[in-house]
C-alpha cells in the first residue's frame, strides 16, 4: 500500500511538472508569433483608435510579458479564461459547448474500435498463420498508416457527395435535432475514426495474444482438453489484455488531441475546429484555453494508465 502511494505521488508530481511546461512552453509560442490580436482591428475602419486601445489594455497587451506570463498562468490553473476576443463570450461557454460533443465522437469510437479490436486480434493471434490471421494483418497496416484526413475526404466524396447518403456537416443544423439526427451526421466521422484506431488496436492485441498463448499455463489448459473458447477467452485473452486496457485509457485522452484534423474535415463543431478557427481569428484567450484543456486531458489520461498499470501490475510500483 505505501508503495502505491508513493508511485501515485511521484507520478503526480511529473504530471503537475510537465504541465507546467506546457502552459509555458505554450505562452512563448504564442509571444513569437507575428501578429496580434489588435492587428485585426486596425484593418477594419469601424474601429477607432481609441477603442483599439482599449482593448489592448483589456486583454492586458499593454502589460510587461513577465506580469502577462503570471497573469496568464493563474488564469489557467483557475480556470479563469476570459472572454473571446472575436465573438466577446466567456471562453468557457464555447469550452462547454463543445468539450461533450468531441468527447462523445472520439470517446465512443475508441471504446468501439478497442473492444472489437480486442476480439478480432485475439482470434487472428489463435489462428496464426492463416488467411484470417494474414488478411487482418495487412489490412490494419493498410489503415494504420492512413492520414485521418485523407481517409475522411474520401468517405465524403463517395458517401456525401455522390451517393448522397450522409449529410456534408457532421452536426445537425437545424435548432430542434435528435438524437437520430446526430448519429446519421455524426456516422461518418465515427466510422472514419473506429477503422483508423481499430488498425492499431488489432495489431497490439495480436501481439499481446502471441506472447500469452506460449506461457505454460495456456498450455496445461488445452492439455487437460478445455473446450478451445474457454482456452482463448479465460485464459488467453483475459491475460493478454494488460497493454490493451492502459492504452485504452490513453487513446480516450488523446481523443481530445485528435480532434484537431478531423473536426475541420467533417466541420464537425468540437474543440477541434474550435482551436483552428480561434488560431485564424488571433482569439489568444480561446486558442490557450483549448489547448490547456486538450493537454490536462491527454496528462490527466496518462496518469490513470500509470495508476491502473500499477494496480494491474504490483512489479510496476515496486520499480
Amino acid at each position: 500500500m505505501a508503495s502505491m502511494k508513493r508511485y501515485l505521488a511521484v507520478r503526480t508530481a511529473q504530471m503537475v511538472v510537465t504541465l507546467f511546461i506546457i502552459l509555458t512552453v505554450t505562452f512563448i509560442l504564442f509571444e513569437k508569433l507575428p501578429a496580434r490580436p489588435y492587428d485585426l482591428l486596425s484593418q477594419s475602419p469601424l474601429i477607432k483608435p481609441s477603442q483599439k486601445e482599449y482593448l489592448i489594455h483589456l486583454y492586458g497587451f499593454d502589460k510587461p510579458q513577465l506580469e502577462r506570463y503570471f497573469i496568464y498562468m493563474k488564469n489557467m490553473v483557475t480556470f479563469n479564461f476570459g472572454y473571446s476576443i472575436s465573438k466577446g463570450v466567456p471562453v468557457w461557454s464555447e469550452l462547454s459547448a463543445r468539450i461533450p460533443r468531441t468527447l462523445m465522437l472520439f470517446g465512443l469510437s475508441v471504446i468501439l474500435s478497442y473492444i472489437f479490436g480486442a476480439l478480432v486480434g485475439a482470434y487472428i493471434a489463435w489462428k496464426r498463420g492463416g488467411v484470417a490471421d494474414g488478411t487482418a494483418v495487412v489490412t490494419s497496416l493498410v489503415f494504420y498508416n492512413m492520414p485521418s484526413f485523407w481517409i475522411g475526404l474520401i468517405f465524403l466524396f463517395v458517401f456525401s457527395y455522390k451517393l448522397g447518403w450522409f449529410p456534408l456537416t457532421a452536426w445537425p443544423q437545424v435548432p430542434n435535432y435528435t438524437i437520430l439526427d446526430i448519429m446519421h451526421h455524426t456516422f461518418l466521422p465515427l466510422v472514419t475514426l473506429v477503422l483508423l484506431s481499430l488498425a492499431g488496436t488489432i495489431l497490439l492485441m495480436r501481439t499481446s495474444m502471441l506472447e500469452v498463448i506460449g506461457e505454460n499455463y495456456i498450455l496445461t489448459a488445452i492439455a487437460k482438453g478445455l473446450p478451445e473458447r474457454t482456452v482463448l477467452f479465460r485464459h488467453a485473452a483475459r491475460n493478454a489484455t494488460l497493454p490493451l486496457v492502459t492504452a485504452l485509457v490513453i487513446s480516450l485522452a488523446f481523443a481530445m488531441g485528435g480532434a484537431v484534423v478531423l473536426e475541420q474535415v467533417f466541420s464537425f463543431p468540437g474543440v477541434g475546429l474550435l482551436y483552428i478557427t480561434a488560431l485564424s481569428q488571433l482569439d489568444f484567450p480561446v486558442a490557450q484555453a483549448t489547448l490547456f484543456i486538450i493537454s490536462l486531458m491527454v496528462l490527466i489520461g496518462n496518469l490513470i494508465a500509470d495508476i491502473l498499470y500499477a494496480y494491474l501490475d504490483p512489479r510496476i510500483r515496486l520499480g
